[in-house]
């Protein structure tokens, strides 16, 4: 069940919003909420290391400029999804409790690697003997508040995000 919550969760981060009242959908409690508890999932760019629920403003100040932004209605939050492009990756922010924390970061080409060693384009074996835990949890790792879902597709890696594990589960 918890890992059906998580895939739901994703999902709605990633391609849209569910009815607000819709049992199925999955919701941040956000009272569980806080930086810094991401364990080894974390995010790496220009020597500035960041994770789920960090708050925004540092990290948006310490990295180079984004390229764009955009601002849609949320499925997982009572505040608008705030995306912030870079080159190589996207993060998206929301405020919470008068906050703007991080909530998902995505990779979204092949010149940036995670932490973890991982890229857009790595052949799944390459991928699977870097970080064997990942690929025997079916490619889904649950660190603290954060959750690191690979998509391996045709014997490559084809998605990388870092979203919230909704570990309360």
């Amino acid at each position: 069940m918890k890992k059906i919550a998580i895939l739901l969760l994703a999902a709605a981060l990633l391609f849209g919003c569910a009815a607000k009242d819709d049992p199925n959908a999955v919701f941040v409690d956000p009272n569980a909420i806080q930086g810094g508890g991401y364990g080894e999932l974390y995010f790496e760019a220009d020597g500035v290391r960041f994770g789920m629920f960090d708050e925004a403003k540092p990290v948006l100040e310490a990295l180079p400029a984004y390229r764009s932004t955009f601002t849609e209605e949320s499925c997982a939050f009572d505040s608008a999804d705030v995306s912030y492009f870079f080159s190589g990756y996207r993060i998206m922010t929301n405020e919470i409790d008068g906050v703007e924390r991080i909530t998902a970061i995505v990779c979204t080409d092949d010149t940036v690697r995670t932490p973890q060693g991982l890229y857009i384009g790595m052949p799944e074996a390459d991928a699977a003997a870097a970080f064997p835990l990942l690929q025997q949890n079916d490619w889904n790792l649950v660190d603290g508040t954060a959750l690191l879902s690979v998509t391996v597709q045709d014997g490559s890696i084809v998605s990388i995000v870092y979203s919230p594990s909704n570990a309360e589960d």
